[in-house]
């Protein structure tokens, strides 16, 4: 019974640490953004191998997208890099579900975008992505976060997020 009380306190102490905002971020600005993400074209259709049973691998495929954001900052040029593992979904418009990962670059006058993002095209065909970057050139010190969604995974691709200034 002892042990549970000590192990209840341990898990409440860290609790309490993680929830905690660190100092460095305590201060900073979050300003939020919504927009659109638009096909461009495909750079590099990248390597697939097919395996048994229908399952699909993607590597090393790049494109590029047109970002049209509330704040100028994150509205630019992007090019993807896309890898993936999928397996056969009737109901998808790609026949097609699963995970998809890679990294981002946004351009524009001001500076640059650089990050890394996870997504999922779900077994309808919806898809949903998360990204962080940070920022170069003018951004300097800055750090993007990314929401994009879809209800296929051709788009058109919404796109909401925030900016964090310290």
């Amino acid at each position: 019974m002892k042990h549970y009380k000590y192990l209840s306190m341990l898990v409440i102490a860290l609790v309490a640490v993680l929830l905690t905002a660190s100092p460095a971020m305590a201060g900073a600005q979050r300003t939020t953004f919504t927009g659109t993400s638009s096909f461009g074209e495909s750079i590099n259709p990248g390597e697939w191998t097919y395996l048994p049973g229908g399952n699909i691998q993607a590597r090393g495929i790049v494109e590029l997208y047109h970002d049209v954001n509330t704040d100028p900052r994150v509205t630019g040029e992007e090019t993807t890099t896309y890898n993936a593992n999928f397996k056969p979904a009737p109901s998808s418009p790609i026949g097609l579900a699963g995970r998809i990962w890679g990294t981002f670059h946004v351009e524009n006058e001001g500076g640059s975008w650089d990050g890394s993002w996870t997504a999922e095209i779900a077994e309808d065909g919806e898809y949903f992505a998360r990204g962080v970057a940070h920022g170069s050139g003018g951004y300097e010190g800055l750090i993007g976060y990314w929401n994009v969604y879809s209800s296929s995974p051709f788009g058109p691709f919404t796109l909401s997020g925030w900016i964090l200034e310290p």
